[in-house]
């Protein structure tokens, strides 16, 4: 009985231990200045990654990594001609035990007139009111892509592509392609373009009328080579 008290301290002692480390997780704040940048290139590898316009400010970009390793990620950064490049990657040895050392997330608040490139390796990446042009390719994990004003570009290897278009979308053009996992584009009401959907083993579900889905322009391709392939008309 001793033996199995021990055992449920000890056991109750490491669950409060990681309970109270991840509640004081380490915080890393940047704030990286445009200097003439006019577009965002992302690089993320092992971490998931959100990226929103609706904190963003006026000539920066502001980084916030919450990560539970003993070591910090690094968070590389520099100019290129017209690009800010900004890279990330994740560490290992975790401060608190069984808990897994790769950071919880990664938040980058982009202002919204700024073209985006993201290239990810693995994990989920979200981008929430783009502004302008946004392109994301990622080797294994979803992506998601929310009230969109303009063109998208989204790839995967393996995870589910899901776009939002905001109501006051500029037609441009939109690419989802994933090799296995769904897609889903949300159109608004008044939307057209040139539609081009496929599922290689899958369905496909396009309620747009013929006048909408068979315009010249812009051109929208949407493709899965395992998954279903679907378009959700928002009314509101």
């Amino acid at each position: 009985m001793k033996r199995e008290h021990l055992r449920r301290t000890l056991l109750g002692s490491v669950a409060a231990l990681a309970l109270l480390g991840a509640a004081a997780d380490p915080v890393v704040l940047r704030t990286l200045p445009l200097r003439g940048a006019s577009r965002v290139r992302i690089e993320v590898s092992g971490l998931p990654l959100f990226v929103s316009s609706q904190r963003a400010r006026p000539g920066s970009v502001r980084v916030r990594l919450n990560y539970t390793s003993a070591r910090a990620p690094s968070i590389e950064s520099y100019r290129h001609g017209s690009w800010l490049e900004i890279n990330t990657v994740a560490s290992g040895n975790s401060v608190i035990p069984f808990v897994s050392a790769n950071p919880t997330h990664i938040d980058v608040a982009v202002p919204a007139a700024l073209p985006m490139q993201i290239h990810g390796f693995t994990g989920a990446i979200s981008v929430a009111d783009p502004g302008a042009n946004v392109a994301v390719d990622n080797g294994e994990g979803e992506v998601v892509v929310t009230g969109a004003r303009a063109g998208v570009d989204l790839a995967t290897e393996r995870g589910n592509l899901r776009a939002t278009l905001a109501p006051n979308w500029r037609p441009s053009t939109v690419r989802l392609e994933t090799g296995n996992g769904n897609v889903v584009l949300h159109v608004p009401a008044n939307f057209r373009g040139h539609i081009v959907l496929g599922a290689a083993a899958g369905s496909t579900n396009d309620p747009l009328s013929a006048h909408a889905r068979d315009a010249k322009a812009p051109f929208v391709w949407l493709y899965s080579g395992k998954g279903n392939v679907r378009i959700v008309i928002d009314h509101s």
